[in-house]
């Protein structure tokens, strides 16, 4: 009869561990095994270091691409710029062939699109002169009323600062009051309405100024109406 309580193959495996501290505490000292340890971290930074020194050492050794008789431009970033500028400096494609018809057809479009942006700012240069004369228009009867003013000696004081300040603003728009005695009549600035003979002049002279013209550029907005003296036949 075998015992089984005897049986080492019965008994419970027991708990066991591993005192993995660099630092005896009975003692207070190093352990031998933290010290390999430490040697085998130190030698791991010694080789890394004579691995970087062995790469610089490599990089020393490499040749010079100047001694391979290689020409190394200053400035590469114009590398490719130059590849470029060299495409553009391609011939033009041969007539007939479907390239030399689309840059036709290219050429065409940026010829019609200046000539389009040149008729639009003559529009828009004229649509704001048509403005400007419709406003003068519609000043024209004040003005002449200020005139009127004028020659009887009621525009005084601050009233004549404002009238003055009408005028400049007139001419800065590029509006201009003409008509003025001793003027040569010109029938295409000047309106008759009527008319004496006189032996003082020798072409059609302005005696009276009714009413001052105005006029934009070479633009009559109202031409000057006068009363004119003409020469004895």
């Amino acid at each position: 009869m075998t015992a089984e309580g005897n049986d080492p193959s019965s008994e419970e495996p027991g708990f066991t561990f591993s005192d993995k501290r660099r630092i005896d505490p009975d003692t207070g000292e190093l352990r031998p095994e933290a010290d390999a340890q430490s040697a085998s971290a130190e030698a791991g930074e010694a080789n890394d270091a004579n691995g970087a020194e062995d790469v610089q050492g490599a990089d020393e050794n490499l040749a010079d691409a100047s001694d391979l008789g290689v020409d190394i431009p200053v400035d590469v970033s114009t590398v490719n710029d130059t590849e470029a500028a060299q495409g553009e400096e391609a011939a033009e494609p041969a007539p007939g062939t479907e390239a030399a018809a689309h840059l036709a057809d290219l050429k065409r479009i940026n010829a019609e699109y200046a000539a389009y942006r040149m008729r639009a700012d003559r529009e828009r240069e004229r649509a704001a002169t048509g403005g400007t004369i419709k406003a003068v228009e519609a000043l024209i009867p004040v003005l002449d009323e200020v005139r009127l003013a004028q020659e009887n000696g009621d525009v005084t004081g601050p009233f004549e600062t404002h009238v003055n300040k009408l005028i400049d603003s007139l001419t800065k728009v590029g509006v201009e009051q003409y008509g003025d005695v001793g003027d040569e009549f010109d029938p295409r600035l000047h309106e008759a309405l009527m008319q004496q003979p006189s032996d003082d002049v020798e072409t059609p002279t302005v005696s009276l100024v009714m009413q001052p013209g105005y006029r934009m550029g070479e633009r009559v907005i109202r031409a000057a109406r006068v009363g004119v003296q003409q020469p004895e036949d």
